[in-house]
């Protein structure tokens, strides 16, 4: 037989293994783009902008060679003894203070990135003060690590706010003090941060009989915010031009895209209920070939916790909402599997035409309560305006402690579930169209006899 009709006959073997056993296989890990992957113009995640209703600038982190615990150096009676300057306040950043102001900048140390404010001026001349934070489209590993007056007794007013996507804080001080706190987790790859301010007589603690000392801040008010950059010796200062809007601090450039969120729900303190609602992102300035970074809400359960959607094929200006709950009109779960959680998306326009990735994380042991092996979890989407659950293609990325990680990628966002994957179909089934596993068999042993007659010597 000559060589042409070996070659021939190679394939043929190949088409055989690929019928019983699977050579390739559709929605495998090596087929499934990563979240990088997934568009061509994403954003740097080492250049940071801060942006207010039109002013954006670009900034850099303060950087020192510790802790952004280490760097604030909070100080009170519980944390330093008595012949140590302790007034309740930040020392580390005594040199950046100024009277009735208040700082915000990045600080990068040991720790990674972390978002840093710090209300007036430590033996200042300024009257004390109030104000209250909501902060918005945080990943779901950020926390305060420093919480400026955070100690116990009954003389401790601050109020430190949680929830899902956004952390907050009331704050109250005395004159020639300081306040303010640290966050830190999550902050070191894409993130949008959007500041919901509420200073002066805005802020909750502002005439709240509640509080141990209502007149604590002695009527004394922040006139200017400023944003700092750089040298964290000696910073570039800059004004927020306004005390009221809301401000985002965000990877990426001012010519870039831009991503900004808010609360659905009414915000933290004393009337904020159903803070936890969800949150919406409005993104403006985008193009198509855009790749944005979106943080949504963790999702409708415990067992699964939805961490990024990378998405492409916005147009323009377009808002995101992201809600903790089972999406509309759609079944509790996708056929015969176990479902673990949702997430209901909804876009204004509508979210069409778009290719997104979304990343997400499932507790180990709800796989292991369900019986699912890590590698037969799947998200399935809901395909616009219809109502049924499509499986798409995940890649299983590794397990990270108590849980296992996963990325997927989707064409629509109006609603996302975690569950089981759908079961392989049964062994024997031919790869070939119109051929079971014994057809297939006869079909490639009639080849071959034609092939050897024909490439006979």
């Amino acid at each position: 037989m000559s060589s042409r009709p070996a070659a021939v006959l190679a394939v043929v073997a190949l088409l055989v293994l690929s019928s019983f056993g699977g050579v390739a296989q559709v929605g495998d890990s090596a087929s499934t783009p990563s979240p990088n992957a997934s568009a061509t113009n994403a954003p740097p995640a080492d250049s940071y902008v801060i942006e207010q209703d039109g002013f954006c600038q670009q900034i850099e982190p303060l950087s020192s060679g510790g802790t952004v615990e280490s760097f604030y150096d909070y100080r009170n009676h519980e944390t330093h003894p008595e012949g140590v300057d302790r007034m309740y306040s930040s020392y580390g950043t005594e040199h950046l203070q100024e009277d009735d102001t208040s700082i915000l900048f990045l600080h990068e140390g040991t720790d990674g990135v972390s978002l840093v404010t710090v209300h007036d001026r430590v033996d200042g001349n300024s009257s004390g003060g109030v104000a209250t934070f909501d902060i918005v489209g945080l990943p779901a590993e950020s926390e305060w690590v420093v919480q400026n007056d955070n100690y116990t007794g009954e003389t401790n007013m601050a109020e430190w706010y949680s929830g899902d996507g956004w952390l907050g804080a009331s704050w109250i001080w005395a004159e020639e003090r300081t306040d303010g706190g640290a966050i830190n987790g999550g902050l070191n790859d894409a993130f949008a941060a959007t500041i919901h301010p509420m200073f002066n007589e805005d802020a909750e603690h502002y005439d709240n009989d509640d509080l141990y000392d209502p007149d604590y801040h002695d009527d004394g008010e922040i006139d200017d915010w400023e944003i700092l950059s750089g040298d964290a010796d000696n910073p570039d200062r800059t004004d927020i031009p306004s005390l009221d809007e809301p401000v985002t601090i965000r990877t990426g450039t001012c010519d870039g895209p831009s991503v900004s969120y808010e609360l659905l729900g009414s915000g933290s303190g004393p009337d904020g209920g159903d803070a936890d609602a969800g949150v919406a992102a409005a993104i403006e300035n985008a193009n198509p070939d855009d790749q944005i970074h979106l943080q949504p809400t963790a999702g409708s359960g415990d067992e699964v916790r939805f961490d990024d959607v990378y998405v492409s094929g916005l147009d323009d200006d377009t808002a995101v909402t992201f809600e903790n709950n089972h999406p509309d009109d759609l079944p509790d779960t996708p056929d015969d599997v176990p479902g673990l959680g949702s997430l209901a998306v909804a876009g204004e326009p509508a979210l069409e035409n778009v290719s997104a990735t979304v990343t997400f994380t499932v507790d180990e042991t709800a796989l292991e309560e369900h019986g699912i092996a890590p590698e037969d979890v799947s998200l399935y989407e809901q395909e616009m305006n219809e109502s049924a659950w499509n499986e798409s293609t995940t890649e299983y990325q590794g397990s990270s402690g108590s849980s296992h990680e996963y990325a997927a990628s989707v064409e629509s966002l109006e609603g996302l579930t975690v569950a089981q994957a759908q079961p392989e179909p049964e062994s024997g089934l031919s790869a070939m169209p119109g051929f079971g596993g014994l057809g297939s068999l006869v079909a490639i042993a009639a080849l071959i006899g034609l092939l050897a007659v024909r490439y006979r010597e």
